[in-house]
């Protein structure tokens, strides 16, 4: 059996800026990536691996324009790659449709932050500890 634990946050206006933030960004980088991979597809016929598209990303687009991606988490960066990734695998799989675009407006975005993060927060046994998000800067 699997437990999970539902915690309510209520974050300052600062707070609530850095999450916007990495949801934002986070919806930004899957849709590029299936834009990306749409593109490439239908000139080379081949699939792009949420890791190329990763050193691709960090190494050639992000030096020319879209810093602004820098500012959260790369490990949220990367986990919205590889969530992209497994939704055109289990499109090539036929075990789903093909993969849409995120909304702002729809709230379905996966976003992951990571767990003891001594920058964001830390997890102990029964409390959690947010730098950031609580405002402890």
């Amino acid at each position: 059996m699997k437990k999970a634990y539902l915690v309510e946050i209520k974050p300052t206006a600062e707070q609530a800026i850095k999450i916007n933030k990495t949801i934002g960004i986070c919806r930004y980088v899957y849709n590029f990536y299936i834009s990306k991979n749409k593109e490439i597809y239908e000139q080379e016929k081949r699939f792009m691996s949420g890791y190329e598209f990763d050193k691709w990303l960090n190494n050639v687009h992000t030096k020319q324009q879209d810093q602004w991606m820098k500012d959260v988490s790369t490990k949220a960066v990367k986990q919205s790659m590889m969530n992209a990734e497994k939704a055109f695998k289990n499109f090539f799989q036929g075990k789903s449709a093909f993969p849409r675009y995120k909304r702002k407006k729809d709230e379905d975005v996966k976003c992951y932050f990571p767990k003891n993060n001594k920058t964001d927060w830390t997890v102990e046994r029964h409390e959690s500890k947010f730098r950031h998000l609580a405002g402890f800067d």
